[in-house]
């Protein structure tokens, strides 16, 4: 593996996000400050968007060249979009979602942030690519 794989990265914020999580958990930060579950969506899809960019590009399993910028954000932008949708119906499914008021507005809000995160890494990644190759 690289010295400066993208997986390093993905696993730092996985580190980030895992820590937040139990913060926010034992301080209540999910229901007294509205922003933070679109900060954790955010992190979730820049995480998730590094794994996908690294697996497919960067791994060397799939493609041997270089992504070009627009290739890794579709690839990163699929991946999140449809991990971020299945999360969603578990939410619902298992009565998560009773907890707010306005679900769809949530849940829209939720696959935004899930998005801008891996258009993010998709970015970052495709030029940390193109600069190893």
């Amino acid at each position: 593996m690289k010295k400066h794989s993208l997986l390093y990265i993905a696993f730092g914020l996985v580190v980030v996000l895992g820590t937040l999580h139990f913060i926010a958990t034992a301080f209540y930060f999910y229901w007294t400050l509205w922003w933070f579950d679109n900060l954790m969506h955010f992190l979730a899809g820049l995480t998730g968007g590094f794994i996908a960019v690294w697996f497919l590009f960067d791994s060397g399993i799939f493609y041997k060249h270089p992504p070009t910028v627009s290739e890794s954000v579709l690839w990163a932008l699929l991946f999140l979009v449809t991990v971020g949708i299945v999360w969603e119906i578990f939410e619902y499914v298992n009565g998560i979602t009773q907890l707010f008021e306005s679900y769809t507005v949530d849940t829209l809000a939720d696959l935004f942030f899930d998005a801008l995160g891996a258009i993010l890494a998709g970015v970052i990644g495709a030029k940390r690519l193109l600069k190893s190759f």
